[in-house]
């Protein structure tokens, strides 16, 4: 799977490169690698109990992974604002946008709650195109996670990090089998890593 830019989209890349990646590879912004427009959810309306649930910052996790016990419920009265496509997906990566100590964390939806879940307005949700292997992009992202801590604007309690910077990330893209490849190999190094720290407990 190749991928095809404009001469405008290589000019703009061109300047920002970081580093040398191999003939096969490509790189692109993560805007034009997504299905659905990069932004964040939206401020919440909640009830003791509904239908829906609702992505908060803390559902991701400092030490990794995504608990979604932490979610609240949406009220069902405004459910008819969200469009089907603002609903946390398998395979989606979300990241914290707001606020000192949390803005910037990265996490990757591999598995959903019991009910449908939305995020809220201070989480960016990332849903790549086909062409991408969701994992890849989130590892990618995940490594990049120490920059975006550092990307928030604004006074020091409410910093943000906007749509806009996450939008213009360059993304190194190997071919999908090599995407693949690359995901399988680290999720084999993770159990490892995992089955030791098990056996020193």
């Amino acid at each position: 799977m190749t991928f095809t830019f404009s001469d405008q989209t290589l000019t703009n890349i061109s300047g920002d490169i970081p580093f040398d990646i191999p003939e096969t590879w490509c790189w692109s912004r993560l805007s034009s690698i997504c299905i659905k427009e990069i932004k964040r959810g939206k401020a919440p309306k909640y009830q003791e109990k509904s239908s829906t649930l609702v992505f908060a910052q803390k559902c991701n996790l400092k030490k990794g992974g995504i608990d979604y016990s932490l979610a609240k419920y949406l009220d069902n009265s405004v459910l008819p604002k969200y469009d089907v496509s603002e609903y946390i997906r398998i395979g989606d990566t979300v990241i914290n946008s707001t606020g000192t100590g949390t803005l910037g964390r990265v996490g990757f939806i591999e598995s959903l709650p019991e009910h449908p879940i939305v995020p809220d307005s201070h989480v960016t949700t990332i849903r790549t195109t086909e062409i991408m292997e969701p994992y890849y992009v989130y590892l990618v992202l995940k490594s990049l996670q120490s920059y975006l801590e550092k990307r928030g604007e604004g006074s020091t309690n409410q910093k943000e990090l906007k749509p806009m910077t996450i939008q213009s990330i360059l993304i190194p893209n190997p071919p999908l089998n090599e995407q693949k490849c690359i995901c399988s190999r680290l999720q084999h190094c993770k159990a490892m890593i995992k089955t030791i720290e098990d056996s020193l407990s």
